[in-house]
């Protein structure tokens, strides 16, 4: 093995990171969005027929039957979506959004019926009435509520008296009154008849995360940033059960149809309460991160839950059994993205993911590659043939027609996770870039190393070989860009 001397050019280093993850969809405007963005929130449709979810790009409808099955897009929000909430009746669907409006859509068409404004920032919270009659928003622009008819689209009032930013609402089942949970430590009950405040509960003692009413309106559930579930008699407003979590940041919570069992998602976990003893029933890890919006399916078998790693999960509501799951597709941002010279396909990972997209991008059409493990770098070869993937410490070369792995480099030395990749113009030799800074040529058909490359101290972000194979070029995150000779 031979070092080879190299000429250091000073430079910059700039870190694209994409946003969203999946199959490619027409998108408003004519652009087109590759994937479903992070996960905000989700909802389930009182028929059991659809999950409706907030990302950062739009709204996605799952049938809830297969949440496998690519979901149909609703575009019109031009920032993030934060939260949806259906109807009654499953018919419209309603959406908070950064873009300071709220949208009324028809679900089976997806067609915009009204578009409710009037705040000068952002929506985070929305609700309808159980009625329909009405739809309600929380905004951060005096951290206030905002009330619309959803048929004529006519603002009825506003709600004030909070002193940070509203982050759930909720109307009671009989719709005579709203909740709300604020980061101002307080949950505050308003009479919508009189539009005002009507009661305050402020012994939370630690920010709203979440409130919930009980399906038959007896019990108010209020989660916080300390661990504790506070359910309160909607009677009086005594707390009748406080439920811990141990200090876990509460970010969800979901009562059974029935209202026997209240679902609670606490960091990365989901525990499930007997609401009438107070008893902790069970607890399971639900995702790799925090579970930030909980479900129950209609008939109450399944729980639906979203996490902040991007991922929409479906259990077992009995056994906890996971039944399904859409896997990274919501990923936030495409870390690991590629495309082929001559333009036929794109490849993209998410942070974390161990799942590749293959993406042709005449069609759109998209396969999945299974890596086993996280991604940390991909590269095409000159005909696309073969796709490179890296994993911690080791490249799989996967066939892009079959999608069958037909090679594994293993490198022997401990030199930090892989970082970067690129192939040479005739495939038979590919560059591998570490995280600790060295560069290490392998070739392709043995995996024999072709020549090390030191210099950068820190991890290697981008490789390319000019056309002849007589120079590669690396950026590191030392903040320089070399350009090293391969002639002997």
């Amino acid at each position: 093995m031979k070092s080879i001397f190299y000429k250091l050019l000073s430079g910059l280093l700039v870190l694209l990171l994409l946003s969203s993850g999946a199959q490619p969809v027409a998108a408003q405007g004519g652009g087109t969005i590759v994937g479903r963005g992070g996960i905000r929130h989700l909802a389930t449709s009182s028929d059991g027929k659809y999950i409706a979810v907030a990302s950062t790009v739009g709204i996605w409808l799952y049938e809830a039957a297969d949440v496998t099955k690519q979901p149909r897009f609703i575009s019109g929000h031009t920032e993030e979506v934060q939260q949806v909430a259906f109807s009654s009746d499953g018919a419209k669907l309603a959406s908070a959004s950064l873009d300071r409006t709220v949208g009324l859509w028809d679900v089976q068409t997806g067609a915009r019926l009204q578009s409710f404004e009037g705040a000068r920032s952002g929506f985070y919270a929305v609700a309808f009435s159980p009625d329909d009659a009405l739809v309600a928003a929380a905004t951060t622009d005096q951290d206030a509520i905002r009330l619309w008819e959803s048929a004529s689209g006519r603002a009825v009032g506003v709600l004030q008296g909070h002193r940070g930013q509203i982050v759930s609402i909720a109307f009671s089942p009989d719709g005579k009154e709203l909740a709300s949970g604020s980061s101002d430590q307080s949950v505050r009950l308003w009479d919508i008849q009189r539009g005002a405040e009507s009661r305050a509960l402020e012994d939370v003692k630690a920010r709203v995360t979440i409130v919930a009413y009980s399906p038959d309106g007896s019990l108010l559930a209020v989660g916080s940033v300390n661990g504790n579930v506070l359910l309160y008699r909607t009677s009086d407003y005594a707390v009748a059960q406080t439920f811990s979590m141990e200090r876990a940041r509460i970010g969800s919570l979901a009562f059974s149809p029935d209202g026997k069992t209240l679902a609670v998602g606490a960091n990365a976990k989901i525990f499930l309460w007997d609401v009438a003893s107070g008893r902790n029933l069970n607890s399971f890890d639900a995702h790799r991160s925090a579970v930030i919006s909980l479900a129950y399916s209609a008939d109450g078998s399944q729980i639906i839950s979203g996490g902040a790693d991007n991922a929409l999960r479906v259990f077992d509501a009995n056994t906890n059994r996971e039944l399904a799951q859409t896997r990274a597709e919501h990923a936030r941002e495409l870390l690991y993205t590629t495309f082929s010279r001559d333009g036929r396909l794109a490849a993209y990972a998410a942070s974390g993911d161990p799942f590749v997209r293959l993406v042709s991008l005449a069609d759109g059409s998209t396969q999945l590659i299974d890596n086993a493990n996280a991604v940390s770098a991909l590269a095409f070869n000159s005909d696309a043939s073969l796709l490179a993937v890296a994993s911690a410490d080791s490249v799989i070369l996967h066939n892009t027609v079959s999608l069958r792995a037909e090679a594994t480099l293993r490198p022997n030395q401990r030199l930090g996770a892989i970082s970067a990749l690129a192939f040479n113009s005739d495939s038979s030799q590919i560059a591998v870039g570490y995280s600790q800074g060295p560069i290490i040529i392998y070739a392709v058909a043995n995996g024999r190393v072709v020549a090390e490359l030191l210099g950068h101290t820190q991890s290697v972000r981008s490789l390319a070989f000019s056309a002849d194979d007589q120079t590669l070029y690396s950026t590191s995150a030392d903040g320089t860009l070399r350009i090293w000779s391969l002639s002997e």
